[in-house]
């Protein structure tokens, strides 16, 4: 036998026979208020909540982790005073809890917006805790009396005697307890790790000593995780209580004692290795000899989750570290020396602390006193489901670098204590003496951190931790998003969760005007967004339904958008307004087949902008010429001055129209009387001849030798013949809605030169028409007229209080569109100043240039359509190396669990570099699914029973979120009995309704199909 195992058996036989109470194995006093907590004996704690690294930890990144780290911790292992208890635990049976509370934010926006997201939210606590594990993180950090000199101490004892007369608290905290030499030195521990910890990336936080006292007491109880309990600490008012002890004792005036609060059950024996606390049966497990090969912690948490979260039971472990680690070896290298001859185990262990020694003599290095304790629980009614846990903790960490571990501690009871949080610093495992390079490496750095407490949307690490994430927070000084993705790897499905998790901001449901929908605008091509479109208009109450709207463009003049449309009451354009026009007017110049428009077309189209305003502005006297109010223009215009008694003499003016209408309440009216009041396109013509633009245009050329002036005058006619919908005043209007989706499907063609023009032009238009209000704030209202400057006022107050969020999704469509991306940068750059969150998604890396790049606050990486592309791709985004393989190597798109995607992305607390899977539920994946199949299918269960149960049945029958792949089949089945087209789709797709709804075949008065046999039941797939 070993001298090591001949002393861990004697203290095992002295602890088999003693019975100890729960609190016999707290240390914790009191508070000092702030984050200290006191223990028994003066020591202080402070628990630190560890949220993890910002950045990706690969072999590269965590080596220098370590490196940097065991430099930083050595001053405080080097000597003795101070300790830390390192904890981490994972509890798959608290998930759901986890779920609902992260769930619980977002559904309260949704109640407040009325929003109907029951099946939803219902989905989402339903499917992810099969995804998703509770999880904990924390340091404790210890500060002993042995830190301080002997006179400093001989001065603590003094002051911490109760002053003479002084009453007995024998049931209160001691508030004496603290030594004021004491407090200074641990506070500069704490602020100093806290430093050392933020340098090398990791986000961390000391808790408050309540929320301390409460995450301990979780320990202890897992089942009174969340609880909502607070314990009595001095500053609070005092609990009442009747006194009980002897008329000496003034225990009632003070707060209860900690070990009182903390334990509330007490623990019972179930056999030499199990005992119960709570509601649990525990198993203790101890490291009693330490790795034959250091690993790092992403071995273990691989042992425990065994390739699937699914596969995951409660556990923990904690790491009792301590300096001066060679010191406690003095007794043992003696024995081991006189018992050299009879044992080899003894030969061993005196040459492995003499190199330890030589070691520190000559390195530096710093060998610390570590400690390693585990533990498992389960359901206090289920003795065999613990006996079955902790053996597997035992072979999982048995097989963690070739440990060896023991659930045979003595008392079973000290050896589940030895690893609850922050009690002591005490375990029943014995001690080993690493190097602290050797502590560092195992201890669990590879998690990373999420700066979000909650968030509208839930993400999730590839092992299961939780990434909550809201879009558009005081979190981040701007909103840039870049979304890089080839096709079939979930872009679409991130832009609607991403957009849906805007709409459930909480910041909508504050600010001027109560509760409102954000506002969103989404320029896609194509109908990707029309799901989440539908999921909303469906959620609201049919009388608001108005809010959401989804629009494909056509260029008809029916969906006429005049570009020269102005604020209400407004005769001018405003700065970023006119900003816009010189961009667009520049762009319609542009030739066919070229980037960029003539020399000195955007120099004329400024002026002319100014020119044409000023024609047409009634407040101007010399040479302007406001457009006549016309009886029979506009019927709705007519019926409004009727209604309201508004007399109109023969020579008012369209604007003299507007006025009185808004001074009558009429703003939608005085809103469309205004689009008459406006410059068209074709006015131009009427100003570019003016002696002031001629005199100062009249010679100017373009390369080839055409005068400016008859190159825009040309420009003019030619759009004014091939866009029609430019001709017009405005007809297209989104109204009252605030989430707004334009497809440009049918004005933006794909081919050609001309095909280019037009989605350029298609993508200004629609900015335009859907975000132009999104620019405003306070300074402009000096601009615009006294009658309108209060209405103004409010509605920009309420503006800028809402979130915004401008979507360009098939970006890469607008390549050969300079204008656009010359827009799209302004958009960026100022998207701060007037807080919208500007999001681009593309299929083609070059759609991303440095600019953009540079000014980005988040990249998103779904995905390579090739392993080749990734260092393309990481050299492009400035990745790590990490990144780059797991861009290669990883996002392989949407699977069983999600789809995975890289983001980087810029916080107030620095940069986060993180993988991470978009998890849906199956009704989540049913309502953002984008197939054309599936929206027929979905929209026609719709109209038959109504969005929540037509999801509901959708996905209890495609669990993966799509009815294509059967679809598909049946089709192929048709194919092979000769019958082809588009009948037999819409009649597959119809046979589908029936088989879903009994009620319908019924009202149709057929048979309700069963589904074939071939159409099993899919596995889940989010």
């Amino acid at each position: 036998m070993g001298l090591t195992s001949a002393l861990g058996t004697i203290g095992s036989v002295v602890a088999r026979y003693a019975k100890k109470p729960l609190e016999s194995f707290s240390a914790l006093e009191t508070s000092e208020g702030g984050h200290t907590i006191v223990a028994k004996d003066g020591s202080l704690a402070t628990v630190l909540r560890i949220d993890g690294v910002r950045q990706i930890l690969g072999k590269e990144e965590l080596e220098h982790l370590i490196e940097r780290l065991t430099v930083q911790l050595s001053p405080y292992f080097g000597r003795p005073g101070h300790a830390l208890q390192v904890w981490f635990a994972r509890d798959p049976d608290l998930s759901d809890l986890v779920v609902r509370n992260l769930m619980r934010p977002p559904r309260n926006v949704a109640t407040e917006l009325n929003l109907d997201f029951d099946d939803l939210f219902e989905a989402r606590e339903a499917h992810l805790p099969n995804f998703i594990v509770s999880e904990g993180f924390y340091f404790v950090l210890w500060t002993r009396l042995s830190i301080l000199t002997k006179q400093e101490l001989q001065r603590a004892n003094i002051d911490r005697k109760p002053p003479k007369g002084w009453p007995t608290f024998a049931e209160a905290q001691d508030i004496n307890r603290a030594v004021r030499a004491l407090v200074t030195r641990h506070d500069s521990f704490v602020a100093s790790l806290l430093t050392d910890l933020g340098d090398v990336g990791i986000r961390a936080e000391a808790l408050d000593a309540h929320e301390a006292v409460e995450v301990i007491r979780s320990s202890v109880y897992p089942d009174l995780t969340d609880s909502k309990w607070r314990p009595a600490l001095p500053g609070d008012p005092v609990p009442s209580r009747r006194p009980e002890l002897s008329a000496g004792d003034a225990s009632h005036y003070l707060w209860p004692r900690l070990d009182d609060q903390i334990f509330d059950r007490e623990a019972e024996r179930v056999n030499p290795r199990i005992v119960r606390v709570g509601a649990y049966n525990f198993a203790g497990v101890d490291m009693t000899i330490g790795p034959q090969e250091v690993q790092n912690f992403a071995f273990l948490l691989s042992r425990m989750i065994e390739g699937s979260v699914s596969k995951e039971f409660p556990w923990r472990v904690s790491y009792l570290i301590e300096g001066e680690g060679l010191s406690m070896l003095g007794i043992q290298s003696f024995l081991a020396a006189i018992f050299t001859i009879t044992n080899r185990d003894n030969r061993a262990i005196r040459d492995a602390i003499q190199e330890l020694k030589a070691a520190r003599a000559e390195e530096g290095l710093v060998v610390c006193r570590m400690r390693i304790s585990f533990a498992t629980w389960a359901r206090s009614d289920d003795l065999r489901l613990i006996e079955d846990r902790a053996s597997k903790l035992k072979r999982a960490v048995e097989g963690w670098g070739y440990c060896e571990a023991s659930q045979l501690a003595g008392d079973p009871l000290a050896s589940v204590m030895s690893s609850a949080l922050a009690l002591d610093i005490a375990s029943t495992a014995p001690a080993g003496v690493p190097p602290l390079a050797d502590v560092v490496r195992m201890l669990p750095w590879n998690r990373d951190a999420s700066p979000w407490s909650f968030g509208s949307v839930l993400f999730r690490t590839g092992d299961g931790r939780p990434w909550a994430y809201q879009p558009g927070t005081e979190k981040q000084d701007a909103f840039i998003d870049l979304v890089f993705a080839p096709p079939g790897k979930g872009k679409s499905v991130w832009l609607n969760t991403t957009g849906l998790a805007s709409c459930l901001s909480p910041a909508a449901t504050v600010g001027t005007g109560g509760q409102m929908l954000p506002r969103i605008a989404i320029i896609d091509i194509g109908r990707s967004s029309s799901g989440l479109v539908s999921l909303l208009k469906e959620a609201l109450p049919i009388d608001q339904r108005h809010q959401v709207a989804y629009h494909r463009l056509r260029m008809t003049k029916d969906y006429a958008i005049n570009p020269f449309d102005t604020q209400l009451g407004c005769r001018y354009p405003l700065p970023n307004e006119k900003a816009f026009l010189v961009n667009f007017l520049a762009l319609l110049g542009t030739p066919v087949g070229s980037e960029r428009s003539p020399e000195g077309l955007a120099d004329i189209a400024a002026r002319v902008v100014d020119e044409v305003y000023a024609r047409f502005d009634d407040k101007k006297i010399a040479n302007s010429a406001p457009k006549r109010y016309v009886h029979g223009e506009d019927f709705e215009v007519d019926e409004a001055l009727r209604g309201r008694g508004i007399q109109v003499p023969g020579s008012v003016t369209w604007w003299d129209v507007v006025d009185a209408l808004f001074e009558h309440g009429a703003e939608r009216e005085a809103i469309l009387a205004q689009r008459r009041a406006v410059p068209l396109l074709e006015d131009l013509q009427l100003v570019l001849r003016d002696d002031r633009i001629v005199n100062n245009f009249g010679t100017a050329m373009i390369s080839t030798g055409e005068k400016v002036i008859d190159v825009f005058a040309r420009m003019i006619t030619a759009v004014a013949a091939a866009y029609p919908l430019l001709t017009v005043p405005t007809r297209f209007d989104i109204g009252a809605a605030r989430v707004v989706s334009l497809d440009l499907d049918e004005v933006a063609p794909s081919v050609g030169d001309f095909a280019a023009k037009s989605t350029a032009m298609s993508y200004m238009l629609a900015r335009y028409a859907t975000a132009r209000d999104f620019y405003l704030n306070e300074e402009i209202v000096n601009l615009i007229p006294d009658l309108y400057r209060e209405h103004h006022r409010a509605r920009i107050r309420r503006i800028r209080e809402t979130p915004k969020r401008l979507v360009y999704d098939e970006f890469h469509r607008t390549s050969v569109a300079p204008q656009v991306r010359d827009q799209v940068m302004i958009d960026m750059r100022e998207g701060r100043k007037w807080g919208v969150h500007i999001v681009l998604a593309s299929q083609l890396l070059d759609d991303f240039p440095k600019d953009m790049i540079d000014v980005a606050t988040g990249i998103w990486v779904m995905g390579v359509a090739n392993a080749g592309n990734a260092r393309e791709v990481a050299e492009r985004f400035d990745l790590s190396r990490t990144a780059e393989s797991i861009i290669k190597h990883h996002l392989n798109g949407p699977a069983a669990g999600g789809a995975p995607f890289l983001v980087k992305i810029q916080l107030r607390d620095g940069q986060h570099e993180h993988m991470l899977v978009n998890t849906l539920s199956p009704v989540e994946a049913w309502a953002f699914s984008t197939t054309a199949e599936d929206a027929e299918l979905r929209q026609r269960l719709y109209a038959v029973l109504g969005p929540k149960e037509a999801r509901r049945r959708l996905a209890n029958r495609f669990r993966t979120g799509s009815a294509k792949n059967e679809i598909a089949r049946r089709l192929k089945d048709a194919f092979e009995q000769g019958r082809i087209g588009d009948e037999v789709k819409n009649g597959i797709i119809d046979r589908l309704v029936l088989e879903l709804s009994p009620e319908e075949a019924a009202s149709r008065g057929v048979a309700h199909p069963e589904p074939p046999r071939r159409a099993g039941r899919q596995p889940a797939h989010a």
